[in-house]
């Protein structure tokens, strides 16, 4: 090669290498431009942003573009999911019931507020087995069965066995995961309360069944042996007479209570309000009282201010409030040197108080709370003078004293130890200035 020729050669050759270095180094800062662009789209920046950044170039605004509308597609999809997991622990938040989620191994994936509530879970259940969180082997075989069958299943379980019983429906369902994997779905309902209204259904069936059957027996036995002894003297025909109407009373009393109670409970009750001093009226009702019980060794005395404010009060009401006392604490007084006493004062100048106290057997303390619930019987010794003073008792009387007085805006309870008494006192809130316009008021039944 001449000497010219290699001289040529080699100048090629330094200015191929200057150029090749200056593409490398071009292309280094274009790549570098480009990466600063996706920086700035996936700081979710705007497409012209990102371009000024990596320079005009029509490949560059295609990726970059196409880029842009992908990272747009992502950010939806971010914000649906964002949404619906916010929806979700909204609603599993707010539900009464408890949701559990577990997978194949029974292990739980998900567990709302409400289900550890009804469990008393105080830490999170998550990742733990069902078993080892609840120790309830009767859910574990239902959640099994589930994944065994893959078919739907209800059941109604009793836990807690040997402490207050809990009532819980499980109403499981199978489901799979985004992957295909078995899992199942549970729901749980604490029906406990549902349960005791039951049982008070039940009891309350069977007492007022028990209260009915025992008059029309009488009935029918007396019925019959005059149907089959016409001939009967007039002294016994008479005495059969008034066994009938004494126990025909009792069954309409028990009827009239029975009613009473029923639209009190159902709020359909007409009160006719007036605003009355209460002082006036405890003393009118017990004067008849006293009248009642003459020849009787049983005392009526009343303790309470000249005057007290007024009440709002429907009167009938309130003397059927204090009839039902009054009638309770004569039938328990001793049956010599009885005492009933009415106290009325006036408390935290809010309140009228009144109380009916006796001098009895007294109530024992396990009883006290229930002594308003009805046909509720407490100790028995209480009903040892269950055939003295007026009236005849139906088992209602205390029922029918709350809830006439609940009606009102006030409150009842009851004190007492074995051996010295009881006293059953009611208060009834003052009436307030602005309320003269109520008087006479005709409250109508809710429809």
């Amino acid at each position: 090669m001449s000497e010219g020729n290699e001289i040529f050669w080699q100048v090629g050759c330094l200015v191929a290498s200057a150029g090749w270095g200056l593409k490398v180094l071009f292309e280094r800062r274009r790549v570098a431009r480009l990466g600063r662009a996706l920086d700035i789209l996936a700081e979710r920046e705007n497409v012209q942003a990102a371009l000024s950044v990596a320079g005009v170039d029509s490949v560059h605004e295609e990726l970059l573009s196409k880029l842009s509308k992908l990272g747009a597609v992502q950010e939806e999809m971010r914000q649906r999911i964002e949404h619906e997991e916010f929806s979700l622990r909204t609603v599993l938040s707010s539900m009464e019931e408890g949701v559990l989620v577990t997978d194949e191994r029974q292990k739980i994936r998900l567990a709302n507020p409400a289900f550890n509530a009804v469990f008393g879970l105080e830490k999170s259940p998550l990742e733990q087995s069902v078993l080892e969180v609840l120790r309830e082997p009767d859910v574990h075989r239902l959640l099994q069965e589930v994944l065994r069958s893959r078919d739907t299943m209800e059941r109604q379980l009793e836990m807690m066995p040997g402490k207050r019983s809990r009532f819980i429906t499980v109403r499981a369902v199978p489901m799979s995961d985004v992957r295909g994997r078995p899992g199942v779905l549970a729901v749980f309902r604490d029906v406990t309360r549902l349960m005791e209204l039951e049982q008070v259904r039940r009891e309350f069936v069977a007492n007022v069944s028990h209260e009915l059957r025992t008059p029309l027996a009488i009935f029918q036995g007396y019925v019959e042996n005059l149907i089959d002894i016409p001939d009967l003297p007039e002294s016994e025909r008479s005495l059969v007479y008034s066994i009938i109407l004494k126990h025909s009373k009792r069954l309409n009393a028990l009827v009239e209570d029975l009613l009473a109670i029923a639209r009190l409970e159902a709020r359909k009750e007409t009160f006719r309000w007036e605003r009355l001093e209460p002082g006036e009226l405890i003393r009118a009702l017990v004067e008849d009282w006293k009248v009642r019980t003459t020849g009787a060794a049983i005392a009526v005395s009343v303790e309470a201010p000249d005057v007290l404010p007024l009440v709002r009060v429907d009167r009938m009401r309130m003397e059927q409030v204090l009839h039902n006392l009054l009638e309770n604490a004569l039938k328990h007084s001793r049956a010599s040197s009885g005492r009933v006493l009415v106290r009325a004062f006036l408390e935290a100048d809010a309140w009228v108080r009144v109380s009916v106290e006796d001098n009895g057997s007294g109530i024992a303390q396990r009883d006290l709370p229930h002594i308003f619930e009805r046909f509720y019987r407490a100790d028995r010794s209480r009903g040892a003078a269950s055939d003295r003073g007026a009236g005849h008792s139906t088992g209602l009387g205390l029922s029918i004293v709350k809830h006439i007085v609940a009606g009102h805006g006030g409150e009842v309870g009851a004190l007492s130890s074995p051996g010295s008494g009881a006293k059953v006192w009611f208060r009834l809130p003052v009436s307030q200035e602005g309320d003269e316009g109520l008087d006479s008021l005709v409250e109508e039944p809710e429809s």
